[in-house]
């Protein structure tokens, strides 16, 4: 036990000790969207104080108590978080529980020292290609889709495309480039019309709803009339009342598993400003998020609370901002377009922190999920007039697969950015 002791204790050395000034700077600049949570969280000279409805204090950190912590909420999974917290309320830590969480936790997130000639070898990044639906019929029901009549092109030909279907042969080569370099990938979606659940919403739908809806009943998830009431739900209506944000956990379930030194959303986005998406904009512009930009609501769940803690004490959010800044640099650089502004559509302006030029803190389910550095990218606009007829022409080969090169040069750009943060000296503190 000693000699596992001194191993773990040598590798979490390496972590940079918090403040509480740390922490507060943190909630000011990246977590507190508009001074919602200000009224949910006091810092004190030598504690941090979460507070419940009632705003009593509910659960303490405690500064010497912040090191190790900060730590664990990186590497424990939801589960043992919870008990923690039940466990932990107001108390102060001795240093023999101290020492026992220490010894408890795992070395998974520490990034190995680069060896040999590839660059990330041993190191794990996870991509979760954003949305399912390959075909216009499924993507209907997402809703991710664009069909629209190009009155820019000389023929006004009516094109239409497919997010889901963009966002995975983008992870597909992006997985190929990384793992040239040593990389271990996950993917979160193993084929093209594939959800989280390794099948198509269709036949999760015809096979597996019942099943999975009476399973959450049996552990308390959701009521018995919910369940009856899920059931009754058309296709289209259950996907938007539940099970989009349910296969949305399980991608981050999948990335957690897999303890990623980072991860990668991607995704395209469209120009708000020009629904119904039925005719091209010449507005295009790229964005990335992060996580924070919590509102009082987001405080409501204990299990929100727990992704609260961990961005708040550890520095998963700063490094999340380092990878931020290097994939909207490369975005403009290989896509040759402009970066966001907040003013550029109605969720930036009311659901998102400005922490650099085009990167946003937003605070959406796998943000906030996912336990890892990470990014998600919305790298260009599809119903731009330009981008819809360039992501239409499969007109470049890469690793022996035909793709519109637009979705080569996203995909080259995501590679970019990681081969940088993995180089930046800030983020190989934790060496072994």
């Amino acid at each position: 036990m000693r000699i596992i002791f001194i191993a773990l204790l040598f590798s979490f050395l390496t972590f940079k000790s918090q403040t509480i000034e740390d922490c507060k700077v943190r909630f000011n600049k990246y977590l507190n969207l508009k001074g919602s949570v200000s009224k949910d969280v006091v810092f004190e000279s030598d504690a941090i104080y979460l507070l419940n409805a009632n705003k009593g204090k509910e659960f303490a950190i405690y500064s010497y108590e912040l090191k190790v912590l900060s730590a664990y909420f990186e590497t424990a999974n939801t589960d043992e978080q919870l008990a923690f917290y039940k466990f932990k309320g107001l108390k102060k830590l001795t240093k023999m529980q101290l020492d026992s969480i220490w010894v408890s936790m795992k070395e998974e997130i520490t990034i190995p020292k680069q060896s040999g000639t590839k660059s990330l070898q041993g190191i794990r990044i996870a991509l979760d290609p954003g949305h399912f639906s390959s075909n216009y019929t499924e993507s209907r029901i997402e809703g991710k889709y664009v069909k629209l009549v190009n009155q820019e092109s000389r023929t006004k030909d009516t094109i239409t495309l497919v997010e889901g279907q963009l966002t995975f042969l983008t992870a597909d080569l992006l997985k190929r480039m990384l793992e040239d370099q040593g990389a271990k990938v996950l993917i979160t979606r193993t084929q093209s019309n594939y959800t989280a659940f390794n099948q198509s919403y269709t036949d999760w739908f015809r096979f597996r709803r019942f099943k999975v809806l009476d399973s959450l009943v049996s552990i308390k998830e959701i009521t018995a009339t919910e369940c009856l009431n899920y059931k009754k739900l058309s296709k289209d209506k259950l996907f938007w009342h539940f099970f989009r944000d349910y296969e949305l956990v399980e991608r981050s379930r999948k990335i957690n598993n897999f303890a990623p030194h980072l991860s990668i959303i991607i995704h395209y986005n469209v120009d708000e400003k020009n629904a119904p998406w039925t005719k091209a904009t010449v507005r295009n512009t790229s964005m990335c998020f992060i996580p924070g930009g919590f509102a009082a609501m987001d405080l409501k769940k204990t299990i929100n609370k727990l992704h609260f803690i961990r961005l708040l004490v550890s520095d998963q959010i700063k490094n999340s901002e380092i990878i931020g800044n290097l994939t909207i640099n490369a975005f403009q650089k290989n896509l040759k377009i402009s970066t966001a502004k907040q003013i550029d559509a109605d969720y930036l302006m009311k659901h998102s922190l400005v922490t650099g030029d085009g990167v946003f803190c937003r605070n959406l389910i796998l943000t906030r999920y996912i336990n890892s550095p990470l990014v998600y990218g919305e790298s260009l606009y599809q119903d731009n007039n330009i981008e819809c007829t360039l992501l239409n022409n499969c007109n470049y080969n890469s690793y022996g697969i035909s793709v519109p090169q637009r979705v080569y040069q996203v995909a080259k750009s995501y590679y970019e950015a990681v081969i940088g943060y993995f180089k930046d000296p800030k983020i190989r503190t934790s060496d072994m």
